[in-house]
This record gives C-alpha cells, structure tokens and sequence, in this order.
C-alpha cells in the first residue's frame, strides 16, 4: 500500500493511532519515502490532508482506526468533497469476521461516508488492493473526488500477490480544445460591449493571458477568494472579490456587464452576481460547467491553453472599442480603492479589524501561504487584503468549517517548509483546532497563528442582532490565546493597537523555527450587507 502510495506521488500521511491502523504505523516507521504526521484530532488530520491537496494539486491522505477514528474524519473529509480537492481517506475497520456485528467500533464505513465520497470501497482480500488503490486514487486526482478505502484490520498481515500500480501521466494530460469552440467563444466574447472576467482558482495557470485579455477587452475582473493572487490588486481593471466579502465595485460592475466570463470559477452566490448577463464558462472539467448559473456558452479543456488562443482570435479581429466601458471600470474602480483605504486606516479602540487586516498585508512575504478560517475575518481579508501574484490563499471554500486555517498552515509548512505561512482565525475558529499548535510544536513548524479575538461570534451575532433575535450562543470567553500557545510550545503575543500589532507580526515572523501565535484585539465590526 505504501509503495503504491509513494509511486503516486504522496509525500506524507496525516492521522492518530487506533488499534485498526497499529500495522500501517509500524509499516510507516520501517521507510522514508512518506512521512507519518501524528496529528491530535481525526479532524485535522482530514483538514491537513485537504490543505495539501489544495495547495499542490497532489492527492492528500489521511488515515484513522475505525468506529470514532473515521467518524472524527467526517468534518475535514467534507471540506475536500465539497471543494474538489484530491484526498483518500484510508481508515480501518474490525475483523472480518466481525463486520456486521455489534462490535465495538464497527460502522458500516461505506454508508457513512455515502454522502461525500466517490468511491468508497472496503478491501475483500489482500490481493485486489492494488486495483482498489488505483481506483481511489484515480478518481481523487482526475475528478478531484474524495475517495476512501477500508481496510479490515486482520488483513494488512496478509501478502499481495499482484504489482504495485504506477501513477499514469495521461490523468493530467490537458485537454486539446477544438478550435470550433475557441472561436466560438471569441465572437461571443467580440460581440460583448461590457465584458467581465471572473477568475477562479484554475485561472492561476494562464495568468500573463488572463492578464492580455482583460486589457484587451478591456474587462472588469473580479477574483473568487482562493483565486485573488490570480490579478494584481493594483490594476485599474481590478474590481475586488466576490460576494459579502468581496466589493461592492464587483457586483455593481458584474450587475452592468453583459457577458461574464468565467475562468476556472465554480462559485456564484445569487445575492452578488447577476443572471441578466451572458455567461462564458471555460473549465477543465465538464460537469462544472453551468453548474448553479445560466449559460450561454461553455468550453472544456486547459485554461492555460485556451485563454492565449482567445487572445489571438481577438487580435486577429478585433472588436469595437470599449473606451465607454474602461472609463466606467476604472472610476468605480478608483473609487472602491478610496473607500478601502479609509477603512484600513480607522483609528479607535478596540481595533478596526480593516485596519488588523491591513497591518497582516503589509507583513506578510510577497510568496506566503495565506490560510484563512471561516468567520467575519474571512469575509474582511476577501475585503482588505491585497494578495500578490505569487501568494498562495487556501481556505475552506464551500463547506466553511471553523478550525480549518491551523491544520492547513501545518499542512502548506510541511509541504513547502522555505515559504512563509500564515493562518488567520477568529477566536471561535481557532478553538476549534487550538491544540493542533502543538503538533506544529513536536515538527518545529515555523508557522504563525493570528487570532482575531472580538469576544463574539461575530458574523451571527450581527445577523441576529439586525434581525432583532435574542444572541444567546454568541459570546465567547475564550481562554488566555497567549499562555494556551506557550502551553503548546509557541511563541505567544497579543496586541490591542496597530503599533502592537505590528510590532507582533514581525516578532513572529522573523523565523525563530517555532510556531507563533498573536492575538489581536478587535471590534465586532458588521461587515457591510450582513443579513440573515
């Protein structure tokens, strides 16, 4: 299983000890070609498993003993299903003889991972593992599906018979686009009189063509979260991010244009985005494709690839001129810039969290690895933060799980151990998964923890408090962040000014080659068209 494993390209495996799984540890220990990551919770060990696959294309794995191990799964395992990330889950399961029983710890592990998973199989003999392996791995790496295997605890004693099955290239061989379509898509584009870009995460890979084309145009370019290093923030085409979060330049923008494109996105919230415009959707994989939004047309295949032919159709026969249109860009652009920078220099106690945001921003490496939590913080780095080109934001998109930035930090550190990385949580997320802090400790992980503290649940807090509802559950009496990190084996700082706070990021990250955790005091700020 491990030389399988290997030969596919996984470099480590996260999970905890359970009885069902003592043989693989003892596997793991007896070579150096994967690392085992002894993690403190199924949780984030799943949650690791995603970042990485995230972060790195690579399918993640990670592993758990049967009955509470694989149930302690579930959260982190939703997380890569609901964002496409490449992960195997491989957890044991009793005996044979035992499946089916009451026995302690059996769950029928199929039915309960039914929900999230592609292919989820349950080993039958020790012979059919390497196929079994093949198609876990095969569906997680193709169609970025979760794929899980169980593995009956009595039978990893047993001998394969059969042959390790190597990794194919042809699974990520790009798709060669018919030129039908690319022209298609270019006249489409050409008859367009107030285009949009919308980029995602898949627009990374052409971003000098990304960058022509909407120059061309020229387009509005709007970026989802995990995809805003895809288009320099300072460019006057630029219009922010997407959604609650994002700016309010994008969606009156989006709202004006009459066809959007969409490279490499799969997000569309109802409330931000238009249904009146055309949409042009370009993506690797067919079924997401007009998935959740109206489409007039779509095109399969490698954006890197399609995006410099649409240039080249568009140069070889260009459109009329949209100067109306740049000038309308630019100032809704110029003015949505104005309004951030206020906000980012608020003064007042406690702490603006636009201005924490902006402090984090200016300390961070041109190259970090962002790792965002879910809460108001999100939607204000969506907000605030200018990402660079070669920054990298991993977050946990559509299923939106507290706890989810530490387990990822770990998981970028580990993976790309020469980049700065930075999680940023609120006091309700970082609770979650506090504890991973000391695994980052045992690994000497040089990463660092921001933790926004407002005392609150802040985003339902807003939401109930606008409604008029009671906000019974939404206070927090967090403990001491700094005594719990120096508990843990990190540095420990907390801030209630911009100075302090400044003055903490570059304390921490100055690469003492242990984690850090800073704490900084801030505002229940409501972020703007909170709602219910």
């Amino acid at each position: 299983m491990l030389e399988q494993l290997a030969a596919w390209g996984v470099k480590q495996i996260y999970g905890v000890i359970g009885d069902a799984n003592l043989n693989v540890l003892d596997a793991l220990a007896k070579q150096n070609k994967i690392a085992y990551i002894a993690c403190r919770h199924e949780e984030s060990a799943a949650l690791m498993a995603s970042a990485e696959a995230k972060l790195t294309g690579r399918v993640g794995v990670c592993l758990a003993t049967s009955g509470p191990g694989v149930a302690n799964l579930l959260n982190g395992l939703a997380d890569a299903s609901m964002d496409y990330a490449p992960v195997l889950a491989i957890t044991g399961q009793v005996e044979q003889a035992k499946i089916g029983t009451r026995s302690k710890q059996y769950i029928d592990q199929q039915k309960l991972l039914a929900a999230l998973t592609d292919c989820s199989e349950q080993l039958a003999h020790p012979d059919a593992l390497p196929e079994l392996l093949q198609s876990a791995l095969t569906s997680a790496l193709a169609h970025g599906k979760l794929a899980h295997l169980s593995i009956p605890k009595d039978l990893y004693t047993q001998t394969v018979n059969g042959v390790v099955i190597q990794y194919p290239r042809h699974l990520q061989q790009p798709l060669l686009t018919p030129d039908d379509e690319v022209r298609a898509a270019a006249e489409l584009i050409r008859s367009a009189a107030k285009p949009a870009l919308l980029l995602g995460r898949g627009a990374r890979s052409a971003a000098d063509g990304v960058l022509a084309l909407a120059e061309m145009l020229p387009a509005a370019v709007v970026t989802t979260e995990p995809a805003k290093p895809a288009f320099a923030h300072e460019h006057p085409l630029y219009a922010g991010g997407l959604g609650q979060g994002g700016s309010e330049a994008s969606s009156l923008l989006m709202a004006e244009s009459d066809l959007i494109v969409m490279l490499g996105a799969t997000w569309w919230p109802d409330d931000y985005a238009p249904i009146r415009a055309k949409v042009l959707q370009v993506d690797k994989l067919a079924a997401h494709i007009g998935r959740g939004h109206p489409l007039a047309h779509g095109v399969v295949g490698d954006i890197a690839d399609i995006v410099p032919r649409l240039v080249r159709q568009l140069k070889a026969q260009p459109s009329a001129p949209r100067d109306g249109w740049r000038q309308r860009v630019t100032d809704t652009v110029r003015s949505w810039r104005e309004r951030v920078r206020q906000e980012s220099n608020e003064d007042g106690l406690p702490l603006a969290p636009q201005r924490a945001m902006q402090a984090i921003a200016e300390a961070c490496a041109s190259d970090a690895v962002l790792c965002i939590d879910t809460g108001d913080h999100t939607l204000w780095f969506d907000r605030i933060f200018a990402a660079k080109p070669n920054q990298d934001v991993l977050l946990s998109g559509r299923w939106r799980t507290l706890g989810f930035a530490l387990p990822a930090a770990i998981a970028a550190k580990l993976e790309q151990p020469q980049r700065q990385v930075v999680a940023i949580a609120g006091d309700g997320g970082s609770v979650q998964t506090i504890m991973e802090l000391h695994t980052a400790a045992a690994y000497k992980l040089a990463i660092t923890l921001v933790v926004f503290n407002n005392g609150c649940y802040a985003m339902e807090r807003n939401r109930m408090q606008i409604e008029g509802l009671s906000t019974l559950g939404s206070g927090l009496d967090s403990p001491d962040f700094v005594k719990l990190a120096e508990a843990c084996g990190a540095a420990g700082y907390r801030a209630a000014t911009a100075a302090e706070l400044e003055a903490a990021l570059r304390q921490a990250l100055s690469g003492s080659g242990r984690p850090a955790l800073v704490e900084v005091v801030v505002a229940p700020t409501v972020v703007p068209h909170t709602k219910m």
